[in-house]
């Protein structure tokens, strides 16, 4: 998966790079950055505390990531990060701490007094040794 990935996203910049070198066209993407994100976080595994007590993981600490929407706006409320984004971000939050596990905690919509709407995910970052 990470070489397909991979694959696309050479392909992707090889072909902006010949587009724009034929002409005055001036093409930006985060196209890599979303696929390197996504490599990267394919080998961060998701556990529960009961699963994780059975390795010898090293704790790396807490992993927090939220997002404040302030507006009532329905178009702004419509562009809301989903969860799966959320947990991305945090996952990618290990993976700089060098882990490759995580315990989910909590992850979802929490009142917060001056946010319209407040989204929040928290968990614990691990590494653990797989003896490769």
């Amino acid at each position: 998966m990470k070489h397909v990935v991979f694959a696309i996203s050479v392909a992707a910049i090889l072909s902006m790079v010949f587009v724009s070198g034929c002409s005055n066209l001036s093409l930006r993407t985060n196209a890599g950055t979303i696929a390197l994100g996504n490599a990267t976080i394919a080998g961060v595994d998701t556990y529960t505390s009961a699963e994780m007590s059975r390795f010898k993981a090293q704790f790396l600490g807490d992993v927090t990531t939220s997002y404040c929407e302030n507006s009532s706006d329905p178009e702004k409320l419509d562009d809301l990060p989903s969860l799966s984004s959320m947990t991305k971000s945090l996952k990618l939050q290990v993976t700089q701490r060098g882990g490759n596990a995580i315990v989910l905690k909590q992850c979802g919509k929490v009142n917060y007094p001056s946010c319209t709407v407040y989204l929040e995910c928290n968990g614990e970052a691990y590494f653990i040794d797989r003896g490769l």
